[in-house]
């Protein structure tokens, strides 16, 4: 008796626990055999509604234009950057010094003044369908471009649009606007470096007016110092006035052929995979409520049958 107990209570072979598996692999298997027209039914249906949607959808296309810094400012910038590195890896030091004059680009390119620029050039406003805030515009303008800064200091400027020539267009004018903001902060430094000359001239005019009463030492000096101030307020004004480029461009956006979204075919693979799962599920849960719903007595007869 006691040993008949012991055997009784010994756990599962591993030949039972696998037809065990078996078993449970085979239920699960009817019940997706029931409820297969459901099943197939809930993916169709999710397949071609998917697929209606995505023609529904605009077309969008996307325009990528490329710029770097001038190389004058890349030597420098990478030369500023490997002195401060010594003793470190000196690529690694100039990817840096490039790298942040490239990020500064990107910032000037996501300020309010550039966006706001774009927005007026191309009446994004109408455009857009927007006809009260432009702080709407705005953000949509800025979730429609991508700017990316690259290791080696390469601003790409990706804008998306339902217009290809549009979102070229958008694309090669963020690099122009760029370009054009560099040289107003670039002017405006050297208008403030003339500024300050000429009242230092002024200065020194005062001074040489009054000759007579000046030391022979000091008179020396001022005329040294006219003399160089001369030649700096020459250079501050060529400054001023000078229209060379501050960026160079790379790749210039050219219209695109081919549509970028929606990605019609991936929307159908993964709407249908989702649905095949969901269609799973609700077939087991309907399986599990249809037998916790069922009648003591049609239980018996279920397992009976089984």
């Amino acid at each position: 008796m006691g040993n008949g107990a012991k055997e009784s209570q010994k756990e599962p072979t591993a030949r039972e626990e696998l037809d065990e598996d078996e078993i449970n692999l085979i239920d699960y298997l009817r019940v997706i055999f029931k409820y297969r027209i459901m099943i197939l039914c809930i993916c169709i249906f999710a397949v071609v509604t998917t697929a209606i949607i995505s023609l529904l959808m605009p077309k969008i296309y996307s325009a990528t234009a490329s710029i770097v810094p001038p190389m004058d400012i890349i030597q420098k910038e990478a030369g500023l950057a490997g002195t401060l590195g010594a003793g470190r890896n000196s690529i690694l030091s100039k990817a840096i010094g490039v790298t942040s004059v490239a990020n500064m680009y990107a910032d000037i390119l996501e300020s309010r003044v550039v966006v706001d620029v774009i927005i007026d050039r191309f009446d994004l406003m109408k455009a857009y369908e927007e006809k009260k805030y432009k702080s709407n515009v705005r953000r949509k303008l800025r979730n429609n471009t991508v700017i990316k800064v690259s290791g080696e200091g390469i601003v790409k400027i990706m804008v998306e649009d339902k217009d290809p020539n549009r979102a070229a267009a958008m694309a090669n004018a963020y690099a122009e606007e760029l370009d054009r903001q560099n040289k107003r902060l670039s002017s405006g430094q050297a208008t403030n470096k003339r500024i300050f000359i000429e009242n230092r001239l002024t200065e020194i005019d005062k001074e040489f007016s009054n000759i007579p009463n000046i030391p022979t030492r000091r008179a020396k000096v001022l005329d040294t110092l006219y003399q160089t101030l001369t030649i700096e307020y020459e250079l501050a004004r060529i400054e001023e006035v000078k229209s060379m480029p501050t960026i160079q461009i790379l790749d210039k956006a050219v219209v695109p052929e081919v549509k970028c979204k929606p990605r019609r075919r991936q929307m159908v693979m993964l709407s249908g995979i989702a649905a095949l799962f969901l269609a799973v599920f609700a077939a087991f849960a309907r399986e599990y409520f249809a037998k916790v719903n069922a009648s003591p007595s049609q239980r018996v007869i279920n397992s009976k049958s089984a």
